[in-house]
């Protein structure tokens, strides 16, 4: 069994063991999530007991892939979903009725989260080496396929060289020591977890700058406009845990090692994610129209358009 099936089942089992709330008053809502760092938010608000004071009776159903939280929320089955911000922006344009109710993390350019990593024997060292190799990410088409050739086209290498395979963020390190992929992005905790075997090659999340948004929770629209007032307070509880995420990253380590079934040594050894506390049309307009340029869908849009506004 691997790490990712084992955090998986571990989050699984705890956040069974432990619900937030038996009261028959509270909204009962499903929110699906990557069991990964930048999307923890709802973690913690779920241990510090935030969506219990706000009226709402959370299930936490962690799913590693992107593509079936989409599916989920889409269909129903899943009232709320957190993600990368490429995924959400793909769906839209396709014409899937989702939007956007509260933001996640951001990027930050001195504290890079998400990272391209190489074995340690590798000799590549520069954008131009990449070209012609195999790069894992997760998933394709996502923000780290369109980020790394965003940052491979500036610093003077050829991204159209390039072939991308989808690999689960907790292989990264397997893929590129075993050699299936010459390099292959990352996110914390897995980055220090493969320490031992990796190098960081690049944080090539710069390519945008900083501010602009990684993730970001989503619904669909119908449900959303039906429920204005539970989206309400579940934003205000997601910016909540977000704050004090930031502001406590010890303690919120211990909460993420906790139900990761992880060491809270080595998490507080690793670069955090940071939270946003505002969802602005700024901060997805370069994920757009950097996704657009590289073909994920055809032709950028006013970020305005995936931001939820109640009728």
């Amino acid at each position: 069994m691997n790490r990712f099936r084992t955090i998986l089942m571990g989050l699984a089992l705890l956040l069974a063991a432990s619900p937030l709330s038996s009261q028959t008053t509270h909204d009962k809502i499903t929110v699906a999530f990557p069991p990964v760092d930048p999307t923890a938010e709802v973690l913690y608000a779920y241990d510090l007991g935030m969506f219990d004071k706000a009226g709402i009776d959370v299930t936490l159903q962690p799913l590693g892939n992107g593509g079936l939280i989409s599916a989920g929320v889409a269909g129903g089955s899943i009232d709320i979903g957190v993600g990368n911000v490429i995924n959400i922006e793909t769906a839209h344009k396709k014409g899937v009725p989702l939007t956007i109710i509260a933001p996640g993390a951001f990027n930050l350019d001195s504290e890079p989260s998400n990272v391209l990593i190489v074995a340690k024997t590798s000799t590549l060292r520069t954008a131009k080496d990449l070209n012609g190799k195999i790069i894992a990410t997760n998933p394709l088409r996502g923000i780290g396929e369109v980020l790394t050739s965003a940052w491979m086209d500036k610093n003077g290498g050829d991204s159209s060289t390039v072939k991308y395979i989808e690999v689960p963020f907790p292989d990264a390190e397997g893929v590129v020591v075993q050699g299936r992929a010459d390099a292959t992005l990352s996110v914390e905790p897995f980055i220090t977890l493969a320490k031992a075997d990796t190098r960081v090659f690049a944080n090539t999340f710069d390519a945008l700058g900083d501010g602009y948004l990684i993730t970001a929770y989503f619904a669909s629209t119908p449900w959303a406009q039906a429920h204005p007032a539970l989206v309400a307070r579940f934003a205000t509880v997601i910016r909540a845990a977000g704050a004090w995420a930031n502001a406590n990253p010890a303690k919120s380590a211990e909460i993420l090692a906790k139900y990761g079934k992880l060491d809270p040594a080595m998490v507080k050894q690793t670069i955090r994610a940071r939270y946003a506390s505002t969802l602005t049309p700024a901060q997805l307009q370069p994920t757009i129209d950097a996704a657009a340029h590289y073909k994920i869908f055809d032709g950028a849009f006013p970020a305005q358009e995936l931001i939820f506004s109640p009728k």
